[in-house]
């Protein structure tokens, strides 16, 4: 893959970023967040009023995070430059969690779109239940993600380049990531429905989201500058 295409994946990924968040917010999704106290009749209500808007907001949600196939696609090989040719296990790890996380997330707008599809026309239960599902398959699928991020994280530890691909402290936003997003698993106990873990809280909501939108454009920076170098190094060995 040659520096150009590689750039211009990489700016897939950061446009993905501002088209995920307007996605979200038109989907209703980001704000205002659903809290999952609210009842069928005020999530109904959400649906039902805000028909068009959550539908291309959903619309625009799943094209954003299709861009993340070929911007994870150059994280990874960046990785199998960090870890070892012969064993390069963690770009194979990363190649499989991204296409988990990308199903994932698409399946999630899918049914965001679903539940507002017939809303105000069916029961107010069903309508809160596939709401409820969406949710689930929000927060609930962060294990895939998290490793997915341990992965890069080990591969930036453990990169023997002189100089590192990318800086070591970025494997430590990495982990920080992977701290912020663990709370996750503890939504739908009744002591967490409400409060800074609810599904509209500040942790689990606004800091997941805030870090995962700095964090892309960050990696995005450096592997820009990784790129770059090794484009004059190849410049400099063939003139």
């Amino acid at each position: 893959m040659n520096a150009k295409t590689q750039r211009w994946f990489v700016a897939l990924g950061m446009a993905a970023v501002p088209v995920m968040f307007i996605g979200l917010v038109m989907a209703r999704v980001l704000a205002p967040a659903h809290n999952a106290t609210w009842s069928a009749e005020q999530i109904v209500e959400i649906y039902a009023e805000n028909y068009s808007m959550i539908q291309l907001g959903c619309v625009l949600a799943m094209f954003a995070f299709a861009l993340w196939g070929p911007w994870t696609a150059v994280i990874s090989m960046w990785i199998w430059r960090m870890e070892s040719r012969r064993y390069p296990i963690l770009t194979f790890a990363t190649l499989i969690l991204t296409a988990i996380n990308i199903m994932v997330v698409e399946f999630m707008a899918i049914l965001y779109a679903v539940t507002g599809f017939r809303a105000g026309q069916v029961s107010p239960d069903i309508t809160l239940t596939l709401n409820d599902l969406a949710w689930f398959v929000y927060y609930f699928t962060w294990p895939p993600y998290i490793l997915w991020l341990i992965a890069i994280a080990v591969a930036i530890f453990r990169d023997q380049n002189s100089p590192t691909i990318l800086p070591r402290w970025l494997g430590w936003l990495t982990i920080a990531q992977v701290v912020i997003i663990l709370p996750n698993a503890v939504q739908t106990f009744p002591w967490a429905l409400q409060g800074v873990f609810a599904w509209d809280g500040l942790i689990s909501h606004w800091g997941v989201a805030t870090f995962h939108g700095v964090w892309t454009l960050v990696i995005a920076f450096y592997i820009l500058q990784a790129i770059s170098r090794e484009e004059k190094t190849l410049q400099a060995a063939q003139a």
